[in-house]
């Protein structure tokens, strides 16, 4: 099996994030302030040089303000196989 890293169903998410991270005109500096990260993981991890990890990856959701977003709540349902709702 190929590294995660390189799935296109993981470099979609990533790239759905960062979108979302573009729309809500956050930067990738204040959204690793956010997530306690570096401006460059987040780079790292937008250009599929970096993996997200788990815990990484709810802090950016809750960064994200999945709670209040269902077009997020809709990737991460369709990435997870999990509904929502």
């Amino acid at each position: 099996m190929s590294k995660t890293i390189y799935n296109s169903k993981y470099q979609a998410l990533v790239q759905e994030l960062a979108n979302e991270r573009i729309r809500l005109n956050i930067s990738q500096g204040e959204l690793a302030t956010q997530v306690g990260l570096n401006q460059s993981d987040i780079s790292k991890i937008e250009k599929f040089e970096r993996r997200l990890d788990v815990l990484e990856f709810a802090l950016l959701l809750k960064a994200l303000r999945i709670t209040e977003n269902s077009r997020l709540q809709a990737i991460v349902s369709e990435f997870t196989g999990v509904p929502h709702g």
